[in-house]
């Protein structure tokens, strides 16, 4: 076999550094091409960083918007109603690069599940209050005393079953429980469905009218439905409690003597320990899209000074 002449080992070299060089430019390209996908995707990061930022700072916005109307309220009256400028729900704002909104939702309206153990002992007023309204939404009377006995046995001080005095945790697990009783109130009604032994199509019947405050709470007569009335007002029939809340829209009650007064013959009197006529706890809401970041933020407020607390807060 002849021996390659110079030249054609010169086109061989010169081919090999094209092929070369042409994967040089292919390997360059695509790291190039690489860097900046992956600086592509940082800005988006922090651009989305940044409206998540934003879409929370508004959010809050609104929400400390609402405690100033709260607050300005409660300066000028210790009355609290539906027909207040507090209870008027804001729509979306239109603000640069986005919107915010929000609202006030009144919980001294609803019935505190923790009230069935205040500072820690069952409470039979509050008990029997919670019996009554469940028999309004169609469940048995010997159902929701059971349930209201549950309820307290798990957010109670001891450690005792109030069925016997057996053990507590055990009577809860034998029933399916996946954890132990806190025994300390809830600190949100999702966390009823801990609770074992109460059907959830009960559950979903009873969860419009109750919530879990933190503290012993009085129903506002003002801003409860006809249910919730129904509950705290002795032999008050559920069909009077609805035309109290029709009647309600147009004077609304200014105090416990003016409710008594209004009561239809035979029930009644309201049980001062668990009504009141104004609200100490508000749900604030604030909703708010920033670019691309929407953020719904819930704040629990407590009204017990003009400035109202905030509780807890959550970001949905």
């Amino acid at each position: 076999m002849p021996a390659p002449s110079p030249a054609s080992c010169r086109c061989a070299e010169r081919g090999a550094a094209v092929v070369t060089a042409l994967l040089t430019v292919a390997l360059v390209a695509g790291l190039a091409s690489a860097l900046v996908a992956d600086y592509g995707a940082g800005l988006e990061s922090l651009a989305g960083r940044r409206d998540q930022a934003q879409a929370r700072w508004l959010a809050r916005g609104a929400v400390d918007w609402g405690r100033n109307v709260l607050a300005d309220d409660r300066r000028r009256t210790r009355v609290d109603h539906l027909g207040e400028t507090w209870a008027i729900r804001v729509p979306p704002m239109a603000v640069e690069e986005g919107e915010v909104g929000g609202e006030l939702q009144d919980l001294s309206g609803l019935f505190n599940v923790n009230n069935l153990a205040p500072a820690g002992e069952a409470s039979e007023a509050n008990a029997e209050a919670f019996v009554r309204l469940a028999s309004a939404t169609g469940i048995s009377a010997v159902e929701a005393a059971e349930i209201a006995r549950r309820i307290a046995d798990w957010i109670d001080s001891d450690e005792l079953s109030s069925l016997g005095g057996g053990d507590e945790a055990g009577e809860f697990r034998a029933l399916g429980a996946e954890q132990r009783p806190p025994d300390a109130p809830l600190a949100h009604i999702d966390e009823i469905v801990a609770i074992p032994g109460i059907p959830a199509e009960v559950l979903a019947r009873l969860r419009p009218f109750l919530v879990a405050l933190p503290s012993p709470s009085r129903i506002n007569v003002n801003t409860a439905g006809a249910e919730v009335l129904h509950a705290i007002v002795p032999c008050l029939p559920l069909d009077a409690a609805r035309i109290l809340v029709a009647e309600r829209e147009r004077a609304w009650f200014r105090d416990l003597p003016d409710i008594n007064a209004r009561l239809p013959e035979g029930s009644g009197p309201v049980i001062a320990d668990l009504t009141a006529v104004q609200s100490d706890y508000i749900l604030a809401t604030g909703r708010a899209r920033y670019g691309l970041s929407v953020v719904r933020m819930e704040v629990l407020l407590h009204r017990h000074q003009n400035w109202p607390d905030i509780l807890w807060q959550r970001i949905l």
